[in-house]
């Protein structure tokens, strides 16, 4: 295993995965060639994350994966690389590790990743988040929220639940990770994302065993985290956060009514 990262610089780069195409159900009620590009308010839906992470103290340079053309102009004004995408979600997130490596000359270092779909997140999020993974040292980290904290804020939302022995969670829409593991464990995080639909292929990645005691909830965060881990060689961490903007992406007309009301709700009178 690799020594774990540690934050020697003041800040972190990130990474936004804006490259998605419109072709799910948000297609329905908007014509733009990519979710990124779907207007929130006034603005793309991008414009949202990219200014919380510039936003915040924790953060320096920020990498947008994406359509360059269209993308310049959706950040017009904002401080940011654009570099084409290059494939699906994993494909993405590694053009943009490398991006920063060669850029930065230095391959050991933790990586801020965000969706672009994911409007909600602010700086003060960004920054809570940063300081409890490193707090915790690892190579990965993943924020995962509990049901009540998601309900409590977000009644109307549905989200995928998994349960487990010590709480019932839903994944968030960021991550951090090393830059050298994601280059040196591409292919078993490859075999994970493409079998994330598909219980048998799961199953060969992650082993039969624990796969059952997932979905019968017979295993704990800390079981989950040595178990990813192990597979994957590197330090896992499942950081439990209490922010449930973490946790609500926009990829159905339902959510971009849900992040439209809010947004509403939470904007000062005469802003």
């Amino acid at each position: 295993m690799i020594q774990m990262a540690t934050l020697e610089r003041s800040t972190l780069d990130a990474v936004v995965l804006a490259g998605a195409p419109n072709t799910g159900r948000l297609s329905e009620i908007s014509d733009e060639q990519y979710e990124a590009l779907i207007d929130l308010g006034g603005k793309p839906i991008v414009r949202y994350p990219v200014e919380a992470l510039l936003a915040a103290r924790t953060i320096g340079p920020v990498v947008v994966v994406g359509p360059p053309a269209e993308l310049k102009e959706a950040l017009a004004g904002l401080d940011v690389e654009i570099i084409p995408p290059t494939g699906g979600m994993f494909e993405n997130a590694l053009a943009g590790c490398r991006h920063i490596a060669a850029r930065a000359g230095d391959r050991n270092r933790l990586v801020f990743f965000a969706s672009a779909d994911s409007p909600l997140i602010t700086p003060e999020v960004v920054d809570g988040l940063v300081e409890m993974c490193l707090a915790r040292g690892g190579d990965l980290f993943y924020p995962v929220l509990e049901r009540s904290v998601m309900e409590a804020k977000f009644p109307s939302t549905r989200r995928t639940y998994g349960r487990l022995r010590d709480g019932t969670y839903t994944g968030g829409n960021v991550f951090l990770v090393d830059v050298a593991v994601l280059e040196r464990e591409r292919s078993t995080a490859e075999a994970l994302i493409r079998a994330r639909k598909n219980p048998l292929k799961l199953a060969q990645t992650l082993g039969f065993t624990f796969l059952v005691r997932l979905l019968l909830g017979r295993l704990t965060v800390p079981e989950l985290e040595t178990h990813v881990s192990k597979t994957f060689n590197l330090t896992a961490r499942a950081v439990i956060a209490p922010w449930a903007e973490i946790g609500i992406d926009v990829d159905k007309p339902e959510d971009l009514e849900l992040v439209r009301e809010h947004l509403v709700r939470s904007t000062p009178p005469g802003v």
